[in-house]
């Protein structure tokens, strides 16, 4: 029974068989999964932001030619790649994390094959010099036929158990080729999605210059300087005309606990920056025109997120001629905010908003700088922002 108990011994120097499959040891590391959920999350606002932009560039491309729709179109178009970059981007961190869990799986793969292979390697050395007749050694050296039956049960324990560490082995190297391979094609996805960003930053550039070249030629051709001029006012015409048809209609949400009027020189900013266009008739530097505004310019960083002044429901959400992407919150009592100029809307029409609630993000004003257009108005009339918003 010495070859019995030879190979009885040989089996325990054998590593435990793990599953291939199974979640490495050490994960991918927290900070990457975390950011990965994230973006993913953030890939549905992207989405829909690109669909809001695709489609009022579809309504821009049916609109009588004007310098406000051109200059509106370059706005859109850097909105919409620079929506695409984000989505990039975002898609990017999404499988950056994909690599780091195939990273960890991989080296988890790499460890146990260098764990196995050494035992693996010497038992079938063993094999090797048990010869051609292997297992059946074990039954030769049994003197009685109670030993033999012992002899065969160990000889095809002894099978199956070396049968299933191999294959386990086999299955493990497997693994670990599977895994190399599909790392690689996750790291050239990587390479191509940063290279699509790139791409999208170049094409949002290249129409916030064509923009700049477009209001340079304004500032040389009078004829397009005043049409230009003539739109905008057209524009606020057409925006006051649907505030004071809301006016008069009147206001459609439920009147609040702590109406609007009580709220003069009380109201938060909805976002941090100076004042670049006051209340009322302003003299245009640029221009050396006079126009007439009903509300506020506050220059800001493009993207700042925007926040209501105060709770109500949104009745407005979309793009407006003259004043990019707007907002309009109905406060009860024929009390309104406005925001435009937003490169990009965070609420829908009918939606409930508090005190502080996203509404957008900081867009381009007309004339190329970057800011928020602020309007309020209390008993359906325009009033100065600055008079209810508290000081700076």
């Amino acid at each position: 029974m010495r070859a019995l108990l030879l190979l009885a011994m040989l089996t325990a120097q054998l590593p435990t068989a793990q599953d291939p499959a199974a979640p490495p040891d050490g994960t991918s590391p927290p900070s990457a999964l975390v950011q990965a959920a994230e973006a993913a999350r953030a890939q549905q606002a992207t989405r829909e932001r690109i669909a809001a932009l695709t489609r009022e560039a579809d309504v821009l491309k049916r609109q009588s030619s004007s310098v406000v729709d051109e200059l509106r179109k370059l706005d859109v178009e850097r909105d919409l790649q620079r929506a695409r970059e984000t989505q990039a981007r975002d898609a990017l961190v999404v499988l950056e994390g994909d690599l780091a869990a195939l990273t960890a799986r991989q080296s988890q793969l790499q460890a146990t094959l260098d764990r196995e292979r050494p035992a693996v390697a010497a038992r079938l050395r063993r094999l090797q010099r048990l010869g051609r007749v292997g297992y059946a050694r074990i039954a030769w050296n049994a003197s009685s036929a109670r030993d033999v039956g012992r002899a065969a049960r160990l000889m095809n324990y002894l099978a199956k158990d070396d049968g299933r560490r191999l294959t386990a082995h086999a299955e493990t190297a497997r693994a670990l080729t599977e895994t190399e391979t599909r790392l690689a094609a996750r790291r050239q996805d990587a390479r191509a999605l940063a290279a699509e960003a790139r791409v999208r930053r170049a094409a949002a550039e290249a129409a916030y210059a064509r923009k700049q070249e477009l209001l340079a030629s304004l500032d040389a051709e009078t004829g397009a300087r005043e049409r230009w001029l003539g739109e905008l006012v057209a524009a606020r015409a057409r925006l006051d005309s649907s505030m004071t048809g809301r006016a008069s209609a009147g206001s459609t949400s439920a009147i609040l606990s702590v109406p609007f009027e009580s709220r003069r020189r009380q109201l938060p900013w909805p976002v941090e920056g100076e004042v670049a266009g006051r209340f009322g008739r302003q003299r245009d530097a640029r221009f050396g025109t006079s126009t007439v505004s009903n509300g506020i310019t506050i220059a800001a960083v493009l993207g700042t997120p925007v926040r209501a002044l105060h709770p109500g429901t949104v009745v407005f959400a979309g793009p407006f001629t003259g004043f990019g992407q707007l907002v309009i919150v109905d406060h009860g009592q024929q009390a309104y905010s406005l925001y435009g100029y937003l490169s990009v809307v965070r609420v829908q029409r009918g939606t409930s908003v508090n005190a502080g609630a996203l509404v957008g993000e900081v867009g381009d004003a007309p004339d190329g700088s970057a800011g928020l257009y602020l309007e309020v108005r209390v008993d359906g009339r325009p009033v100065d922002p600055l008079q209810w918003l508290t000081r700076p």
